[in-house]
């Protein structure tokens, strides 16, 4: 079976860390195992003897503590066996980029805007031993002649909003990557709940989930990811022969493999 990649998250705002722990919840690879805010609470949480950590989320930005990159790295190198990093911010960093760029644990660095929902399938890459970037940071790369690693990949977690309009994109947001009730959105956006319906429906079927359930098409079609093939599959068996009468359509299970097809980032090799 396979196991899960244990992620550890340092992000200041909490916004940011609430929306990242749960996207990663809901992903059937990843299992946040803790959420620091600063280095004091990283030393705190490896007190605690937690376990052992695949992949750490570093936030390179806190306001007003230029030094907290630096730091938080000298407490990441100081766990036995460190974990991959990938390294978030809102800007690039070029003379961050031309430090951690040459770590052994370098896992990969994103701009938050641009990574977005594909934040789960980043984690997967990395913890599979690849690197991972954003357009921008490739940008800065290229104009600062910094070499990446040859396996880095350059993902943009955004393309998958292009299927939407701005209002669906809200719907759907709300609805099927944070798994609020319908009703909920409703009543956050101010329309029917009926049109909340009538929209994410229609997103089930931009995103491909008839033609699965369907069995027109297989879930390969769409991933090569082991973790999420094997409990598809294991949704599949557990459901059998019930996958016509709309019985797998009212399961959890549903919304959280439309969950996984809407967070497909598009993927460039170098």
């Amino acid at each position: 079976m396979t196991e899960d990649i244990h992620v550890l998250i340092m992000e200041d705002d909490p916004y940011s860390r609430d929306l990242m722990t749960l996207m990663l919840t809901r992903d059937w690879r990843t299992r946040v195992i803790g959420e620091v805010d600063d280095d004091h609470g990283l030393r705190r949480l490896l007190a605690e003897n937690i376990k052992p950590i695949d992949v750490i989320i570093l936030d390179t930005e806190i306001p007003g503590d230029p030094e907290w990159p630096d730091r938080a790295i000298d407490k990441i190198r100081q766990i036995q066996d460190p974990p991959a990093v990938l390294y978030l911010g809102t800007s690039t960093n070029p003379e961050l980029l031309k430090l951690i760029v040459k770590d052994e644990d370098f896992g990969g660095y994103a701009i938050k805007s641009e990574i977005l929902y594909g934040l789960g399938a980043g984690i997967s890459y990395i913890a599979s031993g690849k690197h991972v970037v954003t357009s921008s940071i490739l940008k800065t790369a290229l104009d600062q002649r910094i070499t990446l690693p040859d396996d880095t990949l350059v993902l943009d977690g955004t393309k998958i909003l292009e299927h939407f309009t701005s209002r669906e994109s809200q719907i759907v947001r709300l609805g099927v990557l944070l798994n609020q009730a319908q009703r909920d959105v409703a009543d956050e956006l101010v329309v029917s709940p009926e049109w909340v319906s009538e929209v994410v429906s229609k997103a089930y079927g931009k995103l491909g989930m008839h033609e699965i359930l369907s069995g027109e098409v297989t879930l390969e079609t769409y991933f090569d990811d082991p973790a999420i093939l094997e409990r598809w599959g294991s949704v599949l068996h557990t459901h059998d022969g019930k996958k016509g009468d709309g019985h797998t359509r009212k399961t959890p299970w549903m919304s959280t493999l439309a969950y996984h097809l809407l967070t497909i980032p598009d993927v460039d090799e170098l």
